[in-house]
């Protein structure tokens, strides 16, 4: 059997959930069925190392603007892949189009608000929507996603797939029973995730500022732009030297595992990868009903919990859960159930038949 050639097209390899996905993607990939090139503007980033050997890059490097797209263009000549997988840079789908060879673009949106709707700058948007509607299928992360997508781009349905985020359960259970010395008679609370605005943080800091009925630790895994700013709002509510910025941690999973209860404060997300991981890890879940994601993921009381995008809703629920060593263990039991629908295997499998069903459309 002739292999299918694929181009992966990523901006690069940093600590983030979508690099995530793409990595396990393409570390996963059958090599007797597929062979795997990946693209990105620069090589770098904290998931390099994690890249298999095999793996073809091509990397911009010092390119930029117009300069960019056409190396792109002319590096998809060259390779004549089958199948263009897109994650996270819609003007790769641009790039496609302007080679003009029988390549597919398939474009993987990763969140239920795109960068380009936050994005001040009106060409971002505009080349990010020409980018979207270039593309010949969607990959949407969840049905909420999906639905977003619809409506913003016009997309017909049947356009749009919808493959749920790979979690690499067996290897995130190893590392999550990993010990981890922690303080006793204390409810340890962990966040993960970029300080940016998105993820809420500031909500979640503000929340804890209120929470007095059990003794807490809060560890926050993670870097970005917010990281002084949250620091900052730490120390005015007076809960400084109860919070731990931990930084970008690759490996977080036995501080997930030894955790009593994970919190995903976010104001929107694609799939949150890290409630997933925190359900593998074996940690009681909190999350916010944002869209898109949690609410497909979680039944409330059976395998995690959800509460709005709010102070008050946080609150009220860390409390609940901090006071209840019980109800936190019955989610952590159907985390472990709910968990098994987003294998590793299971997930890249879906893949690798949705490729094979564009090569046959």
């Amino acid at each position: 059997m002739k292999k299918i050639k694929l181009l992966m097209v990523i901006p690069s390899l940093e600590g983030g959930g979508a690099e995530r996905v793409m990595l396990n993607i393409i570390n996963h990939l059958d090599r007797d069925r597929f062979e795997v090139h990946l693209y990105v503007e620069k090589f770098e980033g904290k998931y390099v190392s994690d890249l298999q050997s095999d793996v073809q890059v091509i990397c911009a490097e010092h390119r930029r603007g117009l300069a960019r797209i056409l190396f792109l263009r002319n590096q998809i000549r060259r390779l004549k892949p089958s199948i263009v997988f897109i994650m996270m840079l819609p003007i790769a789908a641009i790039a496609t189009r302007l080679a003009g060879v029988r390549a597919i673009p398939v474009i993987r949106e990763t969140e239920s608000k795109p960068m380009a709707e936050v994005q001040q700058n009106w060409i971002p948007r505009i080349l990010n929507r020409l980018g979207m509607r270039m593309a010949h299928r969607l990959v949407a992360p969840a049905e909420g996603a999906k639905q977003y997508l619809q409506e913003r781009y016009g997309m017909a349905a049947k356009k749009i797939a919808v493959i749920h985020n790979p979690v690499n359960i067996t290897s995130i259970q190893a590392e999550a029973a990993e010990p981890v010395t922690l303080e006793e008679n204390v409810v340890h609370l962990i966040a993960v995730g970029r300080l940016k605005y998105q993820k809420g943080f500031d909500l979640l800091l503000d929340a804890l500022g209120e929470v007095s009925r059990f003794t807490w630790r809060l560890r926050i895994l993670g870097d970005g732009p917010l990281e002084a700013e949250l620091k900052q709002r730490a120390k005015d509510r007076g809960i400084g030297s109860q919070v731990e910025f931990l930084g970008f941690q690759q490996h977080p999973y036995p501080l997930l595992g030894n955790s009593d209860l994970f919190i995903l404060s976010s104001r929107w997300e694609g799939l949150p990868n890290v409630v997933l991981e925190a359900m593998a890890a074996g940690v009681a879940v909190l999350a916010t009903r944002c869209p898109t994601g949690p609410e497909e993921i979680i039944t409330p009381g059976e395998n995690g919990a959800l509460c709005s995008i709010s102070v008050e809703g946080l609150r009220e629920q860390i409390e609940t859960l901090g006071c209840s060593r019980a109800l936190r263990d019955t989610l952590v039991e159907g985390g472990h159930r709910r968990i098994r629908d987003f294998d590793l295997p299971h997930i890249v499998n879906r893949y690798q038949r949705f490729f094979y069903e564009l090569i046959e459309e």
